[in-house]
């Protein structure tokens, strides 16, 4: 069984998912630490029938079913699984999640200070796909300011978002 719950085999950042960080009963574990993840086609392929940690580890990846994966987002980005796969095949994962680890104490720290309660999946978006350093500039730049955090924080991460040219809504 997976090792690495925080990275889903087809890539995602767990950690950085609306579903991982929520405080509800259906708060989802990561990708497979209870098996709740036997729904996925991806998760079967490479977990349960090639005993993967990621599709970084197949000799067949990109494969059809990875590719298909891609075209739209479901509740959380997909946007990223490529690339993230493709830094686990070249770096290695414990390297991408050195990474991940950076984005998602940024994220716990901006749901923690300034969430006022609907803006989960935007910081949870914005921590998948800024870079890192925006999203540090963010959280610098917040620290100066006296009244109304969380309001002005999420203008701040739509505002360096746009700069970078990404969109923080999920594709359908």
């Amino acid at each position: 069984m997976k090792k690495h719950y925080l990275v889903g085999c087809c890539g995602i950042s767990c950690g950085l998912c609306p579903r991982f960080q929520s405080k509800a009963k259906s708060r989802c574990l990561g990708c497979g630490p209870d098996g709740h993840c036997s729904y996925c086609p991806i998760f079967r392929c490479c977990a349960m029938k090639r005993t993967y940690e990621t599709c970084a580890d197949c000799n067949e990846f990109p494969c059809d079913k990875f590719s298909r994966w891609f075209d739209k987002d479901s509740f959380v980005t997909h946007q990223k699984c490529l690339s993230n796969i493709q830094k686990n095949k070249k770096a290695g994962i414990k390297e991408f999640l050195k990474e991940q680890a950076k984005r998602k104490k940024l994220l716990e720290t901006f749901l923690e200070k300034y969430n006022p309660g609907q803006c989960m999946s935007l910081y949870c978006l914005a921590s998948a796909l800024m870079s890192v350093e925006s999203l540090k500039n963010a959280q610098k730049q917040i620290g100066d300011i006296k009244e109304n955090k969380p309001k002005t924080f999420k203008i701040l991460i739509q505002e360096l978002a746009e700069k970078e040219k990404i969109s923080l809504k999920l594709r359908r």
